[in-house]
């Protein structure tokens, strides 16, 4: 389906900003900023939840959300974004609050969003820019070092994935398969690209967006994975997973979701379907490298190496996978619930078990290293910069933890 323009074509810049952005945002690799280090403070900490680990050291606890203790606990799923030059730390919760925080806990301000925040929070230090979206499906642009509201922008569904920022444009997909670009200074929409999703059963995760070589990567609930043109949203090339799998009762095929976010290394698109595999395909066309499909399950890959990825799987659990000869070098089955999106920091994998703790993982062999309980789970993605490093628990419990050497 081709894209609706909205506005007028946006005049493309080949780069984006990867260095203004902290966190770990899906097209850009980890955000890099220079000058600067957070500063670690003791002072007035919560008392640390049990911890196990000798790899990383746990610094501080804070409560952000009320403090649940009935059957029904907030999943929380967004992942802070990270600005040691100005010793901040800037994370959403579940309960629509957007917190700055320093990086010893103490709160600097908060900004009501009105929708839950699920989604990492884009950041442009060097412009004071602070981009948030929320499940009632509005993107806020503050200014960061206050909070003070510049625009909202009303796109018509839910965010849970990060946000790309370029030198004018704000790129977004939503929860019901629309890619979304607004201009950055005013929130108008520059145009839209959209798919109905498929009625039927898929996972609740949901693809984010890659941004290389002027194209603009995604997948979809129906399992299409597309590449469109940043510039106006128009149709590249589309690659229907589908197709490979054998319908249902109802005769659409279960599970047929691609919940991976697209991820490019040399000329070769990695994503996976979650019941129908895993696939490499052609940068330019889309075309079918290969598929092993096998490796089910899939809802997140990360870069390890320039040969080595790290997936999380909902049937295999965290594997590290040779990406050349598609070898299992390890892999390590979660005993509770299923893992979340994993963080390859150093020689560590970071990643948390949804009914479970905060796992380490050494990253030659697979071996437990440690682990931290907060008694509801992880579903975020953790964010580290300059070895420190910070996670949300479900139940909306934020972790500040050290690596190895880090002062």
């Amino acid at each position: 389906m081709p894209a609706t323009p909205v506005m007028r074509r946006l005049p493309w810049r080949t780069v984006a900003l990867c260095g203004l952005l902290l966190g770990n945002v899906p097209g850009c690799g980890p955000g890099i900023l220079g000058g600067g280090e957070f500063d670690w403070l003791e002072d007035g900490r919560d008392d640390p939840p049990p911890v196990s680990t000798r790899a990383i050291q746990l610094r501080w606890r804070r409560q952000l959300t009320p403090d649940y203790e009935g059957a029904y606990v907030p999943v929380e799923r967004s992942a802070p974004a990270l600005d040691p030059s100005r010793d901040r730390i800037y994370v959403g919760t579940s309960a629509g609050q957007l917190l700055a925080m320093s990086s010893s806990g103490a709160r600097i301000y908060g900004y009501e969003g009105g929708g839950g925040i699920m989604a990492q929070p884009a950041l442009d230090v060097r412009n004071d820019e602070l981009y948030v979206a929320t499940e009632d499906g509005v993107v806020h642009r503050l200014r960061a070092e206050d909070g003070e509201l510049v625009w909202r922008a009303e796109i018509g569904g839910a965010v849970s994935q990060p946000m790309i920022l370029t030198e004018d444009a704000l790129y977004l997909v939503t929860d019901d398969d629309s890619v979304v670009a607004l201009d950055r200074d005013s929130g108008d929409a520059l145009w839209r690209f959209r798919r109905d999703a498929p009625e039927g059963f898929y996972v609740s995760h949901h693809a984010g967006i890659t941004l290389t070589d002027g194209r603009l990567l995604t997948a979809t609930t129906s399992g299409v994975v597309v590449s469109l043109d940043p510039a106006d949203g128009s149709l590249q090339w589309e690659r229907d997973t589908s197709v490979e799998l054998e319908p249902g009762p109802d005769g659409t095929p279960r599970f047929a979701d691609v919940d991976s976010t697209p991820l490019v290394m040399d000329d070769v698109v990695y994503v996976a379907s979650y019941a129908g595999g895993m696939y490499a395909l052609e940068l330019a066309s889309g075309t079918v490298r290969w598929r092993d499909e096998e490796l089910t399950g899939i809802v997140s890959m990360e870069p390890a190496s320039d040969r080595i990825l790290i997936l999380s799987s909902g049937d295999l659990g965290v594997v590290a996978l040779d990406r050349f000869d598609r070898e299992i070098l390890w892999r390590r089955q979660i005993p509770r619930g299923a893992p979340a999106e994993p963080l390859v920091a150093r020689d560590l994998v970071l990643f948390g078990e949804t009914q479970g703790g905060f796992i380490t993982l050494a990253l030659q062999n697979g071996r437990e290293l440690g682990r931290i309980e907060t008694g509801h789970g992880f579903n975020a993605r953790a964010s580290v910069i300059d070895g420190r490093g910070f996670v949300l628990s479900n139940g909306g419990s934020l972790l500040a933890f050290a690596l190895p050497g880090a002062r």
